[in-house]
């Protein structure tokens, strides 16, 4: 009985080891994803400051995730999150697709910059994460990392921060970004999945995309309304961006 008893406690102690390991190496997944994808997709620093999973009920949390500016911009980034959450199908580590069954990012805060009448960098990160700026990947090489497959992303109490600097001058104001859901990355590739670049690149172009349109819907008038006091040249940037900023939104559909 008693060697019995020790054959089941190795038993349980690999299998912990086992799941320990496999943690660890989704740990090492996620981090690699951040800094092996998520600047190549923006074209400018991509941070994240903490990662924590739970290797048993699979709770996983990032923390300080920074999206920075392109370099032609004055703010130091156009996406800022303290918290992420995500719940992970804990038996799917060991599978090809790992499913990921809801992401909760709370309270992200968007910087929206004017440069000129021309030029912001909303639609400028937009046009990195699209490929306008980055050469074409090559197709004959395959994708043998890890595929993903995510659930619900919710996306709440965002709010985007209007920064126009013309000629050394400057406004700011703040407009509440829509709630945003987005479901089922990954599903409509059957049972491959998609791949951590592709699926942060679709997370992150909703956010981006949803802050634009707020945007332009909501918020201009606001930048405008900010100059008043002293900075007139950004009103008039902000009245002239109107049309170009539609023009672009609607390309992206």
């Amino acid at each position: 009985m008693k060697k019995i008893l020790i054959v089941l406690a190795i038993i349980l102690l690999i299998i912990a080891g086992g799941v320990f390991y496999l943690v660890h190496n989704l740990e090492g997944i996620v981090k690699n994803a951040v800094t092996k994808y998520g600047s190549p997709i923006t074209g400018t620093e991509v941070k994240l400051g903490g990662f924590h999973i739970s290797p048993f009920n699979g709770d996983i949390k990032l923390s300080n995730i920074t999206i920075g500016n392109p370099k032609e911009y004055a703010q130091p980034y156009v996406i800022s999150i303290e918290k992420v959450s995500a719940k992970v199908d804990i038996k799917s580590i060991t599978k090809p697709v790992i499913v990921i069954n809801h992401i909760q990012v709370d309270k992200p805060q968007i910087t929206y910059e004017l440069r000129n009448v021309t030029y912001n960098n909303i639609s400028d990160l937009l046009k990195n994460i699209m490929g306008g700026n980055k050469p074409k990947a090559d197709s004959s090489k395959k994708d043998s990392g890890k595929k993903v497959v995510v659930d619900l992303v919710n996306v709440d109490d965002g709010k985007v921060n209007l920064a126009a600097s013309v000629a050394g001058q400057g406004a700011a104001a703040g407009i509440p970004l829509p709630a945003i859901k987005i479901t089922d990355i990954g599903r409509d590739k059957g049972k491959n999945g998609t791949s951590l670049a592709e699926t942060v690149s679709i997370i992150i172009k909703k956010i981006l995309t949803a802050s634009y349109q707020a945007v332009v819907e909501k918020g201009l008038a606001n930048v405008k309304d900010a100059a008043v006091d002293g900075v007139k040249a950004v009103g008039d940037t902000a009245e002239g961006v109107v049309d170009s900023t539609k023009g672009f939104f609607k390309k992206l559909f």
